[in-house]
């Protein structure tokens, strides 16, 4: 029989430790595209790729620093870029935390839960450069521009 609590890693994201009440992967598979055709009784369907995963966790900190723990562990949550999560089920992943909830009870003194949502990291700076291909059609419009304009007044017989 497996010994369960000696075999399982413990929590943590960016170092920080915490323990754990409850996992979940949120949102995984395939992202679709549907495509109606016109007067059919069908579809057709397109793979655009896999999903980002998604994780949802419980997770709590003990002891007779979690006051001050608490607070570290909502700077660790807030601080920009990706960083290693590891989880109990799961192997160690970069992601970037979406969402922090901490609580604390009156009748639970000692112990502070969080409700923490990350997201897988991906590549930086989303992949695809926008910006500059927007540059390079706006400089291809206008360089075309003048050109186009002097073969409509020829057309018109404007010289």
């Amino acid at each position: 029989m497996r010994n369960w609590p000696k075999t399982v890693p413990g929590a943590s994201f960016r170092g920080t430790p915490f323990h754990v009440s409850r996992e979940t992967v949120d949102d995984a598979g395939r992202y679709v595209a549907f495509h109606p055709f016109a007067k059919a009784e069908t579809h057709g369907t397109e793979d655009m790729g896999r999903k980002a995963w998604k994780f949802r966790v419980q997770a709590y900190l003990t002891g007779d620093t979690v006051d001050a723990d608490a607070m570290a562990f909502l700077e660790v949550c807030s601080t920009p870029g990706a960083g290693m999560l590891i989880l109990p089920m799961l192997p160690g992943i970069m992601v970037r935390c979406l969402n922090c909830s901490r609580a604390a009870e009156k009748n639970s003194q000692g112990y502070v839960q969080f409700d923490l949502e990350f997201g897988e990291a991906g590549a930086q700076g989303g992949g695809f450069p926008a910006i500059p291909l927007g540059d390079r059609i706006a400089e291809g419009v206008l360089n075309t521009l003048p050109r186009l304009i002097g073969s409509a007044l020829s057309a018109f017989g404007v010289r």
